[in-house]
C-alpha cells in the first residue's frame, strides 16, 4: 500500500459528525451462549437478496479500478466529506388522526389514513403520527409490497420510540416492506416503533432457513430506475419481529441510520435472514460513477440486542466509503459486523462495541452464498477503536480480503474465545497498535494462518502481512504464525502472558523489520 494513502488513513479527522454517546444495552445473559465447533466458521450458506449472481466466483472488481484509495467519508481525492443529511421541516404539519388514523389498539386499518396524509403533504412537510398504536392492514394501490410508500421532502415522524407505534399484518409475503423508499430524496424517518402481529418463535437457529414471519423488512430504502435514493435520516426507531433485515437500504448514497434499536428477527437462516441494518450495492454493479453506486450511508450509535440476529450490521456487494460508528451490538449469532465477501472496499469501521458474538466481532471476507457465491471483501478497508468483548474471534479476515488495516483496537477474549485477530489468506493486511488480553487455554491473541477456502474459492496462505506495536498483556497465549511468507513482526509488546509468546512454524521465515 502507498505511503502516501497509509499516512491519509491515519491522521484522517471528520467535521461535522455529532458526538454520540454509547447505549450500553447488556440485554443478553451469559449463560445462553452455546457450544461452538472448534474448527471452521464460515461453513453456512449466506444467500444475498437481490438477483441471481453467475454460480462462479463473484470478482472483486472494485478492488481493481483503484480510482478511490482513500478510506471512509471522503470524496474521490481523499478529501473528507460530510455528508449531507435533511433540514427540518419548514412546511405543514399533518396530523394523521385529521386523516381518520385511530391511536387506540386494534382499530380499523390505520395505514389508508397514513397514506393519505402522506399523498396530502408537499415537500417541506411533516407526517406527525402522535403517540399510539396504528394497525397497518393493507397496503398501497400501487405497491402491493408495502403499507406505507415514502415522498420525497415529506417527513414522517412519531411523538417517541415506544410512544408511537405501526403495528402491521404483513406475515412473509415476498419482499413485504411497512415503509418503502424508492429513488426519494430529502426526508427524515423517526420517532417511532415497527413490529409485527406475529406471535411465534424467534429465530434463535442460523441453519433453519425455513422459520419465521412478519414482514420481510422493515424500512426498505432503494433506488428506483437506477436513480439511487439519497439525503435520507432514519432517526430513533425501534424495529422488531421482522423476517428479513430490520433497514435495508440498496443501491443508494447519503443515507443516516442514526440512536436506532434492532432486535427479535423471526428467522436468522441461510438466505439473506436475520440482518439487523444491511448496506448493500448491487451484485452485478462495480462502477463507481453509477447514478445508484451505493456509498457514503452512516450507521451510527445504533444498538442491536443479537440473540435473535444472524448479523447485526451487513455491508455487501460493491459498496464503499460507508462509515459504520460507534454502534453497540450484544450478541449475534454469525459475525456480528460483516463486510460480507462480494467487493465491499474503502469502508471504515470505528469505535463499535461488540459484546458476547458467537462468531466474530468484526469480518472480512464470507464463505457462503448459494446464488452470489462469497469469498473476499475489497480492499483497503479501515477497521480501527474498536472495543471487542468476549467474541469466538475479536476480528476475522479471510478468503482473499486485501490490504485491510486493522488498528487501535481493544480486544478481550473469554473462555468461549478463540482469537483476538485471525488472519487467513488476507495480503496486505496491517496490524497496528492493537491492545489484547484475556483468552484462556487455546486463546491466541494473534493468528495467521493457512485458508481452506470455500468451493475452491479463497485458498491460501497470508502473505506480506505486518504486525507492528500491538500489545498483548495478560493473554492465554500471544502470537502463531502457522502459514505465510513475508510476514514482519515489528516492536510489539508481549508481557505476563500465560502460555507461549510466539510460536512460528518451521517453514515460515518472520522479518524483524517491516519486510516491504
Amino acid at each position: 500500500m502507498k505511503e502516501s494513502v497509509r499516512k491519509k488513513r491515519r491522521n484522517l479527522m471528520y467535521s461535522g459528525l455529532v458526538a454520540l454517546g454509547l447505549l450500553l444495552v447488556l440485554i443478553i445473559c451469559t449463560d445462553e451462549k452455546s457450544k461452538e465447533p472448534v474448527e471452521k466458521d464460515h461453513t453456512i450458506e449466506e444467500e444475498a437478496d437481490g438477483p441471481n449472481g453467475k454460480e462462479d466466483t463473484v470478482q472483486p472488481a472494485p478492488s481493481e479500478s483503484r480510482d478511490w484509495e482513500v478510506p471512509g467519508l471522503v470524496d474521490r481525492s481523499g478529501e473528507p466529506i460530510e455528508v449531507p443529511t435533511p433540514g427540518p421541516a419548514t412546511g405543514k404539519t399533518l396530523d394523521v388522526t385529521d386523516f381518520g388514523a385511530d391511536p387506540d389498539p386494534d382499530s380499523h386499518d390505520d395505514a389508508v389514513a397514513i397514506r393519505a396524509a402522506l399523498n396530502a403533504a408537499e415537500p417541506g412537510d411533516e407526517v406527525l403520527l402522535p403517540a399510539g398504536t396504528y394497525d397497518l392492514r393493507t397496503t398501497d394501490p400501487d405497491d402491493e409490497s408495502a403499507n406505507i410508500v415514502l415522498h420525497s421532502g415529506v417527513d414522517l415522524r412519531g411523538e417517541g420510540q415506544e410512544r408511537t407505534v405501526l403495528l402491521t399484518s404483513l406475515d412473509r409475503e415476498d419482499n413485504s416492506r411497512v415503509i418503502r423508499g424508492s429513488g426519494v430524496h430529502d426526508i427524515i424517518v423517526a420517532d417511532f416503533t415497527i413490529t409485527s402481529r406475529y406471535d411465534g418463535p424467534l429465530g434463535d437457529d442460523p441453519d433453519i432457513g425455513e422459520a419465521g414471519g412478519g414482514p420481510m423488512y422493515g424500512i426498505y430504502i432503494g433506488a428506483h430506475k437506477g436513480k439511487a435514493s439519497s439525503q435520507v435520516l432514519v432517526e430513533n426507531l425501534s424495529i422488531r419481529r421482522f423476517e428479513r433485515h430490520g433497514i435495508s437500504v440498496k443501491a443508494s448514497r447519503e443515507v443516516t441510520l442514526i440512536r436506532n434499536h434492532v432486535s427479535e428477527a423471526t428467522a436468522v437462516g441461510p438466505g439473506g435472514q436475520g440482518y439487523g441494518i444491511a448496506i448493500e450495492g448491487l451484485a452485478d454493479q462495480h462502477n463507481p460513477d453509477a447514478s445508484n453506486d451505493s456509498r457514503h450511508n452512516i450507521v451510527i450509535g445504533n444498538t442491536f440486542d443479537g440473540r435473535n440476529l444472524r448479523h447485526a450490521i451487513l455491508l455487501q456487494f460493491p459498496t464503499h466509503n460507508n462509515l459504520v460508528a460507534e454502534n453497540t451490538i450484544v450478541g449475534s449469532h454469525l459475525d456480528a459486523i460483516d463486510l460480507h465477501g462480494e467487493g465491499e472496499y474503502l469502508n471504515e469501521i470505528r469505535n463499535n462495541t461488540v459484546i458476547g458474538g458467537k462468531k466474530a466481532g468484526i469480518a472480512l471476507g464470507n464463505s457462503g452464498g448459494s446464488k452470489n457465491k462469497h469469498d473476499a471483501s475489497g480492499h483497503g478497508n479501515w477497521v480501527h477503536s474498536n472495543n471487542l468483548i468476549g467474541n469466538r474471534q475479536g476480528i476475522l479476515v479471510i478468503l482473499g480480503t486485501p490490504d485491510t488495516l486493522i488498528e487501535d483496537n481493544r480486544i478481550t477474549g473469554d473462555e468461549d474465545s478463540k482469537t483476538g485477530i485471525e488472519v487467513r489468506n488476507a495480503p496486505g493486511t496491517e496490524l497496528h497498535r492493537n491492545h489484547i488480553t484475556g483468552g484462556t487455554d487455546g486463546f491466541w491473541a494473534i493468528r495467521l494462518s493457512e485458508d481452506q477456502g470455500t468451493e475452491g474459492r479463497g485458498k491460501g496462505i497470508p502473505s506480506g502481512i505486518n504486525l507492528e506495536h500491538n500489545v498483548i498483556r495478560l493473554a492465554s497465549n500471544g502470537i502463531r504464525v502457522d502459514a505465510g511468507k513475508d510476514i514482519g513482526i515489528v516492536e510489539n509488546i508481549i508481557e505476563d502472558i500465560n502460555g507461549a509468546e510466539l510460536k512460528v512454524t518451521e517453514d515460515v521465515e518472520i522479518a524483524r523489520k517491516h519486510p516491504k
